[in-house]
């Protein structure tokens, strides 16, 4: 159970992670599109602005897949340990 846990939140660090590349790199190219002149500097700015106003919305959400996702198993790492198959004769039909 903690050990699931520990796993998702690693899972929630990776996802927040990706979550931030993806919102930072939707708004700086709108705003890169906006202003081809200065796209760098105006992605950047737009990028860094988009993150930093949604940053709660980011942390909060990431914690919730990622730990209820391990948990249920729906993330890698989440499932338990298939269980074991006993040796020997296994067949229903008896002899």
């Amino acid at each position: 159970m903690v050990r699931r846990f520990l796993l998702g939140i690693l899972w929630s660090i990776a996802i927040y992670f990706g979550a931030c590349f993806f919102v930072g790199a939707v708004a700086g190219a709108v705003a890169g599109a906006y202003d081809p002149a200065h796209a760098m500097a105006a992605g950047m700015q737009a990028g860094a602005l988009a993150v930093a106003s949604i940053r709660l919305y980011l942390i909060f959400g990431a914690l919730f897949v990622g730990t209820t996702g391990t948990m249920i198993g729906f993330l890698p790492g989440g499932r338990g340990k298939p269980e074991t198959v006993p040796l020997g004769n296994t067949s229903s039909i008896h002899h």
